[in-house]
């Protein structure tokens, strides 16, 4: 059974809420915390001491142990990931972190991963990756990330996500927007995936060709 937490913001309370109920509780589990792409959007290692997320994380009583992609080599991190209840990709540049998605062999392995059991938890950037493109990566609004759309998704979900969404950022994604499904989710607000069952826990937005659904 495939199974994904695709939030905006993960640390945000309502969103742990969520996510505590989708997986039947954090105590005890195993969690990988793969910090990646904080590395390519801040200083690297920064998120040892600057990432909210990663204090929160360390206070679930749950087992946590950080995978940082970068150090390893090959699908060495596979024998890594999966002993693990939950997959945690952390938020920041997802271009970055879908590269070493691939260069660690992630992206052909995540569906036995999934299908063993462990939860795949996203967090803005790491939710956008989940999709077939990266294409709104490079449309982002003030954070585009110029070359991601070259990279491809890992095709878990048919859609894309545009995470920490206002209603006042509207006009503006529309303009850079012309494609399939693109769901709008607010920070607090997340999309689970189990199968191919889909289910919007927050407000459904989706833009499709232009025009909101």
């Amino acid at each position: 059974m495939k199974r994904l937490f695709l939030a905006s913001e993960a640390k945000h309370p309502e969103s742990m809420q969520k996510l505590e109920d989708f997986v039947g509780g954090l105590k005890s589990k195993k969690i990988a915390y793969i910090p990646t792409a904080a590395n390519g959007e801040n200083s690297y290692g920064s998120w040892k001491t600057g990432s909210d997320t990663w204090k929160l994380v360390n206070t679930l009583e749950a087992s946590v142990e950080a995978v940082v992609l970068e150090e390893y080599k090959g699908s060495s991190v596979m024998e890594v990931l999966k002993s693990k209840d939950i997959l945690w990709f952390a938020g920041g540049a997802c271009g970055y972190l879908m590269y070493w998605m691939r260069r660690c062999e992630i992206d052909k392995h995540i569906n036995d991963l999934l299908e063993s059991g462990s939860v795949y938890v996203g967090s803005s950037g790491g939710s956008m990756v989940c999709s077939e493109t990266l294409d709104i990566a490079e449309a982002f609004l003030g954070e585009a990330e110029h070359g991601a759309k070259v990279i491809p998704g890992l095709g878990l979900i048919d859609f894309n996500i545009y995470p920490h969404y206002g209603d006042e950022l509207l006009p503006e994604i529309k303009k850079v927007w012309k494609g399939g499904d693109l769901y709008l989710i607010k920070n607090g607000e997340a999309i689970t995936v189990v199968d191919r069952r889909v289910e919007v826990l927050g407000e459904i937005r989706v833009l499709r060709n232009g025009k909101l659904l």
